[in-house]
């Protein structure tokens, strides 16, 4: 009777969804022009060929594209959730929103976001991660129109898109270590739809927090391949629970049949996106809730003042865009709930990083190397495999894997770039490359990103690494595809400290590449760390420090197409510079210096990306920020060689207990020669302040360029808004765009 009484509140639930909003994409689409309990419903005009004028005044108007329907429980109902908390904040006469749901079919969406677009709407949204490119084929053609979609970070580059995301690992791992601190069977269980996006998220982040309450505990996550099959959802959990599960997490729609199923067995079950508590308040302990009103009513307001998009933003405990949501009903242990709630303060404040303690450290990942198979594999470089930069740097992590592999082969294409090759292009190489039976291909640049998603879904039985991307973060890369960078970040903040105490004249110049949120986020790092030592070290006003950037284009010289470095560099100096930072793949920054101070001027440098780049001028070197690439490049080699390679975007910090040895750490730092003994102590105070924590050149109050804050005083920069700095920062000339 208890099975049956389930499915038939399983059965009524189906149809209040298929009352409520139909289970076709043809979703009538309802207006919400008054908080009402029916909700008014408002048919539209048809669309036109031209937008309607804009009004001098009137409502704000927003439409959304749905997946599911809005009392899903979950992601969908986030959203509708939001824009009706809004609209009882301003006022119907102030705020409308349409919407339509169960927009599962691509095509349908589409339709749907032009037509929205067509009639006006200040802001359009496409709530689900597959909508992205139909938004970036639709908004270039309605450019006063605002857009915005998730889960992701892409905007595209285009000025009119929003994108916004949920940090859902977060609230994954409180629920994690709550679940663990329950269980007696020391077996969870997970019920996955689809292996991307938040939903992955969510689920790792379960995982590394149950681990981490509990190293010893089991966790069994099914992947069931949808995100609205509650029939699979259901026979999935009946699956682990048979496995012995004594708890249950998952995430999407369809997990209102898991929830069932833990509700017959009375197991425990964490929910997130919504809260779950009104479906099972029996069995239902917490809930992660999504609360995008945040994240909404800021991008209301920057539309109002004019700015149509081109930011992203994201849901963190620390924002509050995520709530943890305890069921009151559900006596929860005294103990279990102070873990849970010292994890979620630990995410918040910055001292607990939900993936920090997975990555294993690197002397433990060489022991199953020997064991391992040859392996042949592929590295393509943009540059010269011996440019004493970026490209050597890759070239000796390949050869650091050959000599940790015994029989392993790398096929090393170089230079490859529209300049040095023209005729070459990266689908080409790599169709040579697994001709010749490489099973791994790693793509060694940000130029190679978009290339590299294509030829991963052409070889599916190939593993790609790209590196630098963000695809396997945002969940756009299929499942054999992933990411690797190196936390330069720090590197540059130490170097940025160097330049600070070396210069006499308080001008420093950078030396650009490209612009784009890898080029900016170094950048800003270099300038963050001479910030901070040239005020806290050699107590200087900030007004003292002047730290130019030049970008020339590309990362390298390109003869017509790019500003020639040489040149840059020969400015800075003539102009007043003393020391120059480089953030090119090339040397032109130590060896002008070289020559310069041959000459009698007084100056220094600091390249980039080599261990050894000083060598070529050893006197005017203050130190180089250098990548390491073995390390981390022999674990996936071991990993694929081993069949044990799992999907991950990696971002890997330095060993700061091992600086100077590449064979330990993936970024790391190297004193210069040119650094005077005085200078050395007072960065090796910097460093140690860095490694403790004691020192975060992150902390606000920082603003952006234009004077927008970022960073509020006595807040911390997320790992997000890090990653992806939209501007250089307040205090630094040249050009963020």
């Amino acid at each position: 009777m208890k099975r049956f009484g389930w499915l038939a509140l399983l059965l009524i639930l189906a149809m209040t969804i298929a009352a409520c909003g139909g289970a076709t994409p043809e979703t009538t689409v309802e207006e919400q022009p008054a908080a009402t309990e029916e909700g008014a419903v408002e048919e539209e005009a048809p669309a036109e060929e031209e937008a309607p004028a804009e009004e001098a005044a009137g409502p704000f108007r927003v439409a959304v594209v749905m997946p599911s329907s809005i009392n899903d429980l979950a992601f969908s109902q986030s959203m509708f959730d939001a824009l009706t908390a809004i609209q009882g904040e301003m006022g119907a006469e102030n705020f409308e929103f349409v919407y339509s749901e169960n927009m599962f079919v691509v095509e349908d969406a589409a339709a749907a976001l032009r037509d929205y677009a067509s009639q006006g709407y200040n802001l359009v949204i496409g709530h689900g991660s597959q909508y992205g490119s139909s938004l970036q084929e639709i908004a270039p053609d309605f450019p006063d129109t605002s857009f915005a979609w998730g889960t992701t970070v892409d905007t595209f580059g285009i000025p009119n898109i929003y994108a916004y995301e949920a940090r859902s690992e977060e609230g994954g791992y409180v629920n994690g270590v709550l679940a663990a601190n329950l269980s007696e069977s020391n077996t969870l269980g997970v019920v996955g739809p689809i292996e991307t996006g938040d939903a992955k998220l969510y689920v790792d982040g379960f995982v590394a927090g149950a681990k981490a309450a509990k190293p010893d505990i089991t966790v069994n996550v099914n992947y069931i391949g949808s995100f609205s099959d509650v029939a699979l959802a259901t026979e999935a959990a009946n699956t682990l629970v048979g496995a012995g599960a004594d708890a249950l997490s998952g995430t999407a729609q369809m997990v209102v049949g898991a929830i069932g199923v833990a509700n017959e067995n009375g197991v425990p079950w964490f929910g997130t996106q919504s809260s779950q508590t009104s479906l099972a308040p029996s069995v239902v302990v917490a809930n992660q809730v999504y609360d995008w009103t945040g994240v909404l009513n800021t991008i209301i307001e920057q539309v109002k003042a004019g700015t149509l998009g081109g930011e992203s933003f994201a849901l963190t405990l620390e924002n509050g865009g995520l709530v943890m949501d305890y069921n009151p009903e559900y006596d929860i242990p005294e103990a279990a709930k102070a873990a849970a709630d010292e994890a979620a303060a630990g995410i918040a404040a910055g001292t607990i990083s939900v993936f920090g303690e997975a990555a294993a450290p690197a002397e433990e990942a060489e022991e199953p190397a020997a064991e391992a198979a040859p392996l042949t594999f592929g590295v393509i470089l943009v540059g010269p495999r011996n440019d004493h930069g970026w490209s050597q740097a890759h070239a000796e992590g390949a050869q650091f894997v050959m000599d940790n592999m015994p029989g392993s082969e790398a096929i090393i294409f170089e230079s490859l770039n529209s300049a040095d090759k023209p005729e070459a292009t990266l689908e080409g190489v790599v169709d040579d490359m697994v001709a010749e039976g490489a099973t791994l291909i790693l793509t060694t640049s940000d130029e190679f990103e978009e290339d590299t998603l294509g030829v991963a879904q052409k070889y599916p039985e190939v593993t790609f690494i790209n590196v630098s991307g963000d695809d396997a973060k945002t969940g756009e890369a299929p499942a054999n595809l992933g990411n690797v960078m190196g936390r330069m970040e720090d590197m540059k903040a130490v170097a940025g400290c160097a330049a600070a105490l070396a210069s006499e004249t308080g001008n420093i110049g950078y030396l650009g590449p490209l612009i784009n949120f890898e080029t900016r986020r170094l950048t800003a790092a270099a300038f963050l760390g001479a910030k901070y030592c040239n005020e806290n070290l050699r107590a200087e006003p900030f007004e003292n420090l002047g730290f130019t950037v030049t970008w020339i284009g590309f990362w390298f010289n390109i003869p017509t197409v790019t500003l020639d470095p040489t040149e840059v560099v020969t400015n800075f100096f003539d102009t007043g510079t003393d020391v120059v930072l480089s953030g090119i793949d090339t040397t032109e920054a130590i060896d002008i210096a070289g020559q310069r101070a041959a000459a009698g001027d007084a100056v220094h440098a600091i390249p980039y990306d080599y261990v050894a780049a000083c060598d070529l001028a050893p006197d005017v070197c203050l130190g180089v920020p250098f990548f390491s690439w073995g390390p981390a490049y022999l674990n996936i080699a071991t990993a694929v060689s081993n069949g044990t390679w799992e999907q991950s975007w990696d971002w890997l910090p330095a060993d700061w207990d091992n600086l100077t040895d590449p064979a330990l750490t993936n970024v790391g730092w190297v004193s210069g020669p040119g650094l005077s003994a005085e200078a050395q102590a007072s960065l090796d105070e910097f460093v140690a302040g860095m490694a403790s924590g004691e020192i975060n050149v992150w902390s606000g109050p920082l603003n952006l360029q234009d004077g927008t804050e970022y960073v509020a005083e006595g807040a911390v920069a997320t790992d997000d808004q890090i990653w992806y700095l939209p501007q250089l920062l307040e205090g630094m000339e040249g050009p963020s765009e």
